[in-house]
């Protein structure tokens, strides 16, 4: 099996190479054959398999059967050749290497660099990118050999997982001389300052509505109104009576309404929602198939003698009273008192004429002399006037 891994400087593809091979060869109990790998301290306490340096990269066939082998800065050895030219017995060893149970990873900077033998008969591509130069490393793996990994992040036809930068493997090997570790440290991008800038502007014009919307002000003295029968929600009193600001408790607490579908029950808005009339039906009722049909969902329908009725009722503004079905056919059929309409005309005193101010007559009855009663005795005579000023409740 022959796996190429790819990165630029930097990346972390040796780091991450020496941690997954070491994972691989402590599971299997196999040996690891490396070379090229700069500072390489076999013995340090992260390593749990066993790690064999040898000198002859261009030789690596012939290690002992079975053994994996890494080759750090693989384009040293392998470089590109005459495609014309004879395939040497490093190249033409991938093609047999299973029989042998070798298992090789090379280790470049970018796959165009490498023999093309080598990426031909490839069975994993594995390349690192580091973003920023930042912690954290995204690993693509490839079936086959990429060579757009230079030119593109994103692929289609690989699978990405991140990754982060282990420390405990910086002392394994030596990954830049000393005193040039500062050309590695993270650089953040120039989108990462904007974002800041931005969250601070955001937190800044917050902070200024919230505290000229919501944020509690110096309360005013305002002169008791003996009207109210509630209590300011701006201000509550103190133990000697003056205002005090509202806690935050208090303030949120005001602004909860007592009914969840009724914003306006919130106590906030007592003092401003104190009835001024009520509610003054109008109802209506049919028993056409096609209307009762149609108009289903803002009907109340219901069944009277074998018959399908619909049956509503509306405020005096327009909206509609939810009332039972018998409930509205009664108003329909009925009326309803209303305790709060004052007569037409006065109660009639006992042995007096009931007389009905002009103004107050229907214009049908302004016109002509209403016809006194015959009394009954001669104590009481009652005057009857026929209403004709009554609209039909009932459209069918």
């Amino acid at each position: 099996m022959f796996v190429l891994r790819t990165g630029l400087q930097g990346n972390g593809k040796t780091l991450n190479t020496i941690k997954e091979v070491d994972a691989k060869a402590a599971k299997e109990g196999r040996e690891v054959f490396y070379h090229n790998i700069r500072g390489f301290n076999p013995q340090h306490e992260a390593l749990q398999a066993v790690w064999t340096e040898f000198d002859k990269p261009q030789e690596w066939f012939k290690l002992p059967n079975n053994a994996i082998i890494v080759i750090d800065e693989a384009q040293t050895f392998f470089r590109i050749r005459n495609q014309a030219s004879a395939v040497p017995a490093y190249a033409s060893a991938l093609e047999t290497m299973r029989h042998s149970g070798h298992e090789l990873h090379c280790i470049t900077q970018n796959p165009g660099l490498i023999d093309h033998h080598f990426r031909k008969l490839c069975n994993s591509h594995i390349h690192y990118v580091r973003g920023h130069k930042g912690k954290v490393i995204k690993r693509w793996e490839f079936e086959r050999v990429n060579m757009d990994v230079e030119k593109k992040n994103v692929f289609t036809d690989g699978q990405a997982t991140r990754i982060l930068i282990d420390k405990k493997y910086f002392g394994v090997y030596q990954s830049v001389a000393e005193g040039s570790e500062h050309h590695m440290k993270f650089k953040p991008p120039r989108a990462l300052f904007v974002f800041i800038i931005l969250v601070a502007l955001i937190g800044y014009f917050s902070y200024g509505i919230y505290k000229s919307r919501f944020a509690p002000h110096q309360p005013k003295s305002v002169e008791p109104v003996a009207s109210q029968g509630v209590q300011s929600v701006a201000t509550v009193p103190s133990v000697q009576g003056e205002a005090q600001p509202l806690t935050p408790e208090d303030y949120i607490a005001l602004r909860v309404p007592r009914l969840p579908d009724v914003p306006s029950s919130a106590p906030i808005y007592d003092d401003i929602t104190r009835p001024v009339t009520y509610p003054k039906l109008s109802c209506m009722s049919t028993s056409d198939p096609d209307m009762v049909s149609k108009n289903h969902q803002r009907l109340t329908v219901g069944y009277r003698d074998g018959k399908v009725y619909g049956c509503r009722c509306n405020t005096q503004q327009g909206t509609r009273a939810v009332v039972s079905f018998s409930a509205c056919m009664a108003y329909v059929d009925e009326g309803a008192f209303d305790p709060a309409k004052p007569d037409r005309l006065p109660p009639p005193a006992i042995g007096q004429e009931q007389q009905a101010p002009p103004s107050a007559l229907p214009p049908s009855y302004a016109s002509a002399p209403v016809q006194p009663a015959v009394p009954s005795d001669a104590t009481s005579r009652v005057v009857v006037v026929g209403d004709n000023s009554r609209m039909p409740r009932t459209i069918k």
